[in-house]
């Protein structure tokens, strides 16, 4: 479904100093495309089948107040819809790393918020190479942006890609395993010790794999300036191998309250039949 949707394009060599991925969209997203990503946007928050086991017996208009009041960021504040964007890029960022890059992206992170009007706290995602022993590890910071404006971050204004880099470099600069650590402790519970054990040295040994580092900006076309790469394009190369992938999507603000929607409809139809 996404190859009919978007288009990649990695320019060799690469006009910057990292890795260079370009994702723009064929066309606009048509219904099919859309319903998709609703599927897959309720899909990251919530497994459909325990949906189905709360709520079969419930009235539809139930699960919909359920989806609203503990699911879904709060559409009329501010604050909250930038969060469900930021949560629309980082689901976006998976399908297309799991679906073009054939990475194996662990965990929906998204499902174990406390707080659906708020950002989750740790690295904003991290995917692996998906046959035999962990070999190849990515860590993603991921931006949705519907303007480009320099922002404040520590009393200093930067470009999203600097601040997004700068908050990727902090990560690595700490103890940044986080994710693993639930992984293991998650698969212990479930008595998957295998599993728990391939996490928990990740965890253990961060250094025996080969790690690497990426930035994704999901930007609306029409705002976006080359300024913003030239920005990372002039900073010290401290994180490597670092890859940059820019994806431009036409009427983005449109798309993630359109789908928004349609994760609810994806919802209803899974629980209690289309």
């Amino acid at each position: 479904m996404l190859e009919k949707w978007l288009s990649i394009a990695e320019p060799r060599p690469s006009p910057y100093v990292f890795r260079f991925i370009n994702v723009t969209e064929k066309q606009d997203p048509d219904d099919d495309v859309k319903a998709f990503i609703g599927k897959e946007i309720i899909t990251a928050y919530r497994n459909l089948d325990h949906l189905q086991l709360q709520y079969r017996t419930e009235p539809r208009h139930k699960l919909v107040e359920y989806i609203k009041d503990y699911v879904l960021t709060t559409s009329d504040n501010q604050i909250a819809r930038n969060v469900g964007q930021g949560d629309f890029g980082e689901i976006l960022a998976g399908l297309i790393v799991s679906h073009f890059f054939k990475l194996f992206v662990p965990i929906q992170k998204l499902r174990w918020k406390f707080n659906k009007d708020r950002s989750t706290f740790c690295t904003d995602m991290i995917a692996h190479n998906p046959d035999g022993d962990i070999t190849d590890i990515y860590y993603y910071e991921v931006k949705s942006r519907r303007l480009i404006r320099k922002e404040e971050t520590n009393g200093t204004y930067n470009h999203i890609t600097v601040i997004a880099h700068n908050s990727l470099l902090k990560d690595e600069q700490t103890p940044n395993e986080g994710i693993a650590d639930f992984l293991s402790r998650y698969f212990y519970e479930k008595e998957d010790y295998d599993a728990s054990a391939k996490y928990g040295e990740i965890v253990k040994n961060p250094n025996n794999y080969n790690r690497n580092f990426e930035l994704f900006f999901i930007i609306e076309a029409s705002k976006f300036i080359a300024e913003i790469l030239d920005d990372l394009q002039n900073l010290p190369p401290t994180l490597k191998p670092l890859c940059v992938t820019l994806v431009l999507i036409n009427r983005l603000g449109e798309l993630v309250e359109e789908t928004r929607e349609l994760a609810i409809r994806s919802a209803v139809n899974y629980v209690y039949g289309a």
